[in-house]
This record gives C-alpha cells, sequence and structure tokens, in this order.
C-alpha cells in the first residue's frame, strides 16, 4: 500500500521563446479540479491576450488517479497531452502545469508544438520543488453518545488524527488517516465507516 505520493511547491513562472513565440510555464499544486479551474480563470484574466493557455493535471482522489489535459485550440495532441506526460514521467500527483503561449507569427508543425510544450513542462517542474506528502484519507464516521468513547480510542490505536467533533443527536467524528491503516480500522464490526 503505498502511502507517500511526489508532488510541487513554491513553483516559478518560466519563459521559452521558440520562432518568435512566447511560451510562459508554471506548476501549481491543487487537490481538486475546482482550484484548477480558479488558477485557469486568474491566468486568463491576466494573460487575456494570449493566444492559446494550454494545462495538464494528475490529482488523487478517493483513491484514484484523475488524469487531463487539454490542448486549448492547438492542434489535437499537440500540447496538452506532452504536458501531461512529462507529469507523469516524474511521477507526480496533486500537480497541474499551466503553459501560456503567445502566438509569434511563425508555425511550429504538430513536432515543434510538442517538442515546445514539453520543454516548457519540463522549465516549469524544475523551476518547482519536488517534496514528498504523505496520503492521508479524511473520513467522517457517526456515532452515538454511548460509543464515542470506544470510537475514539479504536481511531487512536490505528494512528487517526480527529480534526473535528460535531454534537448533535448523533455525533460525527471527523479524521485523517493513512490509507493502509484505514482498511485496518474498517475491518472493525462495531464500526460505521462513511467517507
Amino acid at each position: 500500500m503505498n502511502n507517500e505520493y511526489f508532488t510541487i511547491s513554491n513553483s516559478e513562472w518560466t519563459k521559452l521563446k521558440v520562432k518568435n513565440s512566447k511560451f510562459f510555464s508554471k506548476a501549481f499544486y491543487t487537490e481538486t479540479k475546482t482550484k484548477v479551474d480558479k488558477i485557469h480563470e486568474t491566468i486568463s484574466q491576466k494573460h487575456a491576450n494570449a493566444n492559446h493557455i494550454v494545462y495538464a493535471y494528475r490529482l488523487k482522489n478517493r483513491g484514484k488517479t484523475i488524469e487531463y489535459s487539454t490542448d486549448a485550440g492547438e492542434p489535437v495532441r499537440s500540447s496538452g497531452p506532452p504536458i501531461l506526460k512529462v507529469i507523469k514521467g516524474r511521477e507526480l500527483l496533486n500537480t497541474v502545469v499551466f503553459v501560456v503561449r503567445y502566438f509569434g507569427g511563425i508555425k511550429l508543425g504538430i513536432g515543434g508544438l510538442i517538442k515546445a510544450y514539453t520543454n516548457s513542462a519540463h522549465l516549469a517542474l524544475e523551476a518547482s520543488r519536488i517534496i514528498k506528502k504523505i496520503n492521508l484519507e479524511t473520513v467522517k464516521l457517526k456515532t452515538d453518545y454511548d460509543n464515542l468513547g470506544t470510537i475514539l480510542k479504536k481511531i487512536e490505536q490505528h494512528k487517526g488524527n480527529i480534526t473535528d467533533v460535531k454534537y448533535g443527536q448523533k455525533i460525527t467524528v471527523s479524521f485523517k488517516i493513512l490509507k493502509s491503516d484505514l482498511i485496518n480500522l474498517r475491518q472493525d464490526p462495531q464500526l460505521n465507516l462513511s467517507s
């Protein structure tokens, strides 16, 4: 069971010039598509005159890897997929790379575009700090008042980190736990876990 993954932090904008076209690239840490959309919106406003804003990402969501890329008006498979290939090649998760292109008047051809977007993605990741993160699952568990003590003790025994407790007719306990420890915790017949 893999509890760790690599991602990025502290990225800087980089610039690549190819036959008068300018390519600006930057990598971002993100855990959700919603955040990707917000970053895209911000970049679109800042680079309103750009010809193309291409990006690709790999996200970890509930144990699944979600991959996406867009060519953003460039020829099909000439820009987004090469960026995604670079992210995958470095085995990064929760990472999105944006490349903003200002067309310089000279067409690059499919091969030229693939090379330019690949190099831009490499530059963005080289300008980032690669970090290792622990893959924690967020879990919510509902219980009654009689079983609260037992539940809290079991979460602690399985190295879970309690982040919130909400009291009402039922009690909702929120906690973070390693995926491998969560599997062991789920096997306990006294617990009713929903994540």
